[in-house]
């Protein structure tokens, strides 16, 4: 891992063709909500195949999602990694087509909801969903994106 926090990794060259500056995406997004000169995060760019393998072996569902979160035990170490955050390039680009996104903002999107997976968020349940969708709302704003659940009442239903 690098020592400013971020270990990228792009298995699927796509990804790098049709989201412009990627690498400096996935900082400035991670950035708005993981303190990366305190913390170590781990983000891979990958195919449908790839997170269906770990969807499958991990989770128990045997096809792809658009992003998986696999959070560390917290500890006291300093730079000590938070988790890895996974996403598929496939399903990430239908999704954002048939939300009528630019591919750019619904990557952003998920690097933020994986990052706050990471940080112990989650939405499971009911209160747990609210409190992070606007979370999700205020800092997707912050850096110059439209509200993801703009018009939504939950969409989390794409990630379980």
């Amino acid at each position: 891992m690098p020592s400013d926090g971020l270990g990228l990794q792009i298995k699927t060259p796509a990804w790098r063709q049709a989201v412009p500056q990627v690498r400096q995406l996935v900082r400035r997004v991670l950035s708005a909500v993981i303190d990366l000169s305190q913390h170590e995060v781990s983000v891979v760019l990958a195919d449908d195949a790839f997170v269906q393998t770990l969807n499958r072996t991990y989770r128990g569902v045997d096809k792809p999602t658009n992003v998986l979160s696999f959070p560390l035990p917290a500890s006291d170490v300093p730079m000590a990694p938070l988790g890895d955050i996974v996403l598929a390039f496939e399903t990430c680009q239908r999704e954002a087509q048939a939300q009528g996104l630019t591919l750019t903002a619904h990557t952003a999107h998920l690097v933020l909801h994986g990052g706050l997976h990471l940080l112990g968020y989650d939405h499971i349940l009911e209160k747990e969903a609210v409190q992070m969708e606007h979370l999700e709302s205020l800092k997707m704003l912050e850096l110059g994106f439209d509200d993801p659940y703009q018009g939504e009442k939950t969409c989390h239903s794409s990630t379980k």
